[in-house]
This record gives structure tokens, C-alpha cells and sequence, in this order.
């Protein structure tokens, strides 16, 4: 366990690094992928020529994830052990939500969104991606609380990020308005994630800067 804890920062930069820039390594082996306009779970789908590889790259991740949540939980427990568990709770949720069932549950291109394997992914990572959006809403409000306004505004930068570029997302599914963002809806869901993995990212950093 002690090992485990010492390695959680690595766990997560990894985690982070290597979900985020995984559609854009594999998507160089997909002809004709878009990263503007296709979303990341298309590389999962069975028309994929990379799907193999996009599958168990993702339950790599959210592996790490789950991993790294014993570290930050320790990290944060002198502070508060419900903010420590809240906080490793919802990293370790979006690992699994997110990546792991991702790379489980496999998914038709042809399948409905009410279609079993479409619906449990659908729901996973939504749950997954809310919890996610905890962690930068956690460390902006303990930053308030010391009276770190810079660090504070960081936090809410990205938390409010995340959820704009999440809504610009998912209004493709809306009618009218969906039309006009069919070019950038994958473009959107990247920059959700950009924005929900820095906070991710910056624990990381400041556990191996603590040591």
C-alpha cells in the first residue's frame, strides 16, 4: 500500500496524459477520423480499425485512475477525511464510469441510444464526467477558504470551462441548433476534457511537489 501511495502522482499524470492524447494517437491509424467533428467513443466502435487498441488503452487509464485515488485521498486527509474521500471517490468513479466501462462495454455504430450497451455507456459516463467536475469545485472552494483567490479562480476557470464546452457538446443532439455545431462537437468534447483533467493534473503535481 505504501508503494502504491508513493506512486499515485505517476498514476494520475499518466492517467491524465495518456486518455487525453489517446484519440489523437490513435486516430492518426484511422482513415478519415476527424478530431473536429468525430467524438472519442468512435474509436471504440466496431467499424473501428483501431477499436482493439482504443479499448483496452481506456481501461488502462481508468485503471490508473482507480490507483491514484489511494494516493490523493492520503494526500488530503489531514485536511478533511470527507474532502479526501469525496475528492479520491470521484476521480476512482470517473476512471471507472469513463474509461473502464468504455473499454468493457462494446458499442455498435449502428446501436440506438436506447440499445443496452449504448444506454449503460451513455449513463457511466455522464455519472462519471459529474463527479469529475467535483474535484475542481472541491479544490476552488478549500482555495476560497485560505484565502487563495488566484489558485481559487484557477479551480472555477476550469470547473465552469468543463461545463460550457460540455453544454456546446451535447446541444448537438437539440434540434436547429444542432446543425450549426455538427462541425465542432468533437471539438467540444475535448475542450470539456481539457478543462476536467488540469485540475486532475495539478493534485499530481502538487503531491510530488509536497514530497
Amino acid at each position: 500500500m505504501s508503494i502504491l501511495k508513493k506512486l499515485s502522482p505517476l498514476f494520475l499524470i499518466l492517467a491524465v496524459v495518456g486518455d487525453f492524447s489517446l484519440p489523437y494517437y490513435l486516430g492518426r491509424f484511422y482513415p478519415g477520423f476527424d478530431q473536429m467533428t468525430m467524438i472519442i467513443s468512435q474509436l471504440g466502435e466496431s467499424t473501428s480499425p483501431v477499436q482493439t487498441y482504443f479499448n483496452n488503452g481506456s481501461i488502462i487509464t481508468g485503471s490508473l485512475f482507480v490507483l491514484s485515488s489511494v494516493g490523493v485521498y492520503t494526500f488530503f486527509q489531514s485536511k478533511s477525511k470527507r474532502f479526501a474521500q469525496i475528492l479520491a471517490g470521484a476521480i476512482a468513479l470517473y476512471g471507472f464510469g469513463d474509461c473502464i466501462l468504455t473499454g468493457v462495454v462494446k458499442i455498435s455504430d449502428t446501436a440506438s441510444f436506447f440499445s443496452p450497451a449504448y444506454f449503460l455507456h451513455a449513463a457511466f459516463s455522464g455519472i462519471a464526467m459529474v463527479a469529475m467536475m467535483f474535484v475542481p469545485l472541491l479544490l476552488a472552494y478549500q482555495a476560497s477558504l485560505n484565502h487563495q483567490k488566484v489558485v481559487s479562480l484557477f479551480y472555477s476557470t476550469c470547473l465552469l470551462g468543463s461545463i460550457a464546452a460540455l453544454i456546446l457538446f451535447a446541444a448537438y443532439y437539440l434540434p436547429v441548433v444542432g446543425s450549426l455545431l455538427s462541425s465542432t462537437r468533437g471539438f467540444w468534447q475535448r475542450l470539456s476534457l481539457f478543462f476536467l483533467y488540469l485540475p486532475a493534473f495539478s493534485i499530481a503535481l502538487r503531491q510530488l511537489i509536497r514530497k
